[in-house]
């Protein structure tokens, strides 16, 4: 049985007893887990965010979330690579990987943020705190949904949120149509 508690109340726990069970049950075997140190040979790149900005010092603070939900009905092993703008797909500033249970969505973010403005489930390694660029999301599975949005704070613990603006997400290697 897992040492993981789930609390009473949180924006990313269902209320519905059975949704709620079924969370407790994937925690239980296994299936919602951090990947901290497992090789994920089967990860393919799906989608590129276009635009990640991460950044503590100064009057203004940023962080990238990219959520990621899953589709399938098998878990899927989900990888985020942050990149530097001006450098190639070949060597990330961080990455941060995540086991996410069929029908979930998972926030992987850039750097640790308040838990008000959103639940990040998993945060970037190592965190990233003067970067802007891009990210690009792997996974196991070809069904998944992709989002990203930059929160801009003040404050040196982010308690004050300026704005939040969301990113371009586009399928890996065959990009947009210009939107």
């Amino acid at each position: 049985m897992s040492e993981y508690l789930i609390p009473e109340k949180s924006p990313k726990i269902p209320t519905d007893p059975r949704a709620r069970k079924r969370l407790e049950q994937a925690v239980a075997i296994g299936d919602l887990d951090e990947l901290v140190g497992v090789p994920l040979p089967l990860v393919v790149p799906r989608f590129l965010v276009t635009y990640m900005n991460s950044v503590v010092g100064g009057r203004i603070r940023s962080a990238t979330v990219v959520s990621v939900t899953n589709r399938s009905e098998q878990p899927a092993r989900v990888v985020v690579r942050w990149y530097k703008g001006f450098s190639d797909d070949n060597n990330p500033v961080g990455t941060t990987a995540f086991s996410i249970p069929a029908d979930y969505t998972v926030d992987f973010s850039s750097r640790n943020i308040p838990f008000e403005l959103t639940t990040v489930n998993s945060v970037c390694n190592p965190e990233l705190v003067f970067d802007e660029g891009r990210a690009v999301v792997l996974s196991s599975r070809a069904r998944i949904g992709v989002s990203s949005r930059v929160y801009y704070t003040s404050g040196d613990k982010d308690e004050q949120l300026l704005a939040i603006t969301d990113s371009e997400v586009v399928r890996y290697a065959t990009g947009n149509s210009g939107e």
